[in-house]
């Protein structure tokens, strides 16, 4: 059975990268296009693993993230943010719970590896 990445992304180009990147994997690629419409997934199914960015309409990537850690079922959902921003030009506090972090423009195999190693086995 394939594992299920949720990706909150705005631009419809990165989402659709992100999916054929991770086409390989076998892995299952729900992408929206915002915090508040991945939340809303969140609250209704599960799914093996967040990739988010941080800026977005609605909800951003850390809002998300805050979000997602108080749901029971998903406190410790592994969190990918992948970004243009880089880690410590973000608040430590705000970043607590992340799982990774990946700078856009990021390399294909760079992503298909740092998803293989946050998906739970």
């Amino acid at each position: 059975m394939s594992k299920t990445v949720l990706h909150a992304d705005d631009s419809a180009s990165v989402r659709r990268w992100v999916a054929e990147q991770l086409a390989e994997l076998d892995v299952r690629v729900v992408s929206v296009s915002d915090g508040a419409a991945a939340l809303e997934i969140l609250r209704e199914s599960d799914c093996d693993l967040l990739l988010t960015d941080l800026e977005m309409p609605n909800l951003d990537g850390l809002g998300l993230l805050a979000a997602v850690r108080e749901l029971p079922a998903h406190r410790f959902l592994p969190v990918l943010v992948l970004s243009s921003r880089k880690p410590h030009e973000i608040d430590p506090q705000q970043r607590h719970g992340v799982t990774g972090w990946l700078v856009k423009p990021v390399e294909p195999e760079s992503l298909r590896r740092w998803v293989k190693r946050a998906l739970p086995s």
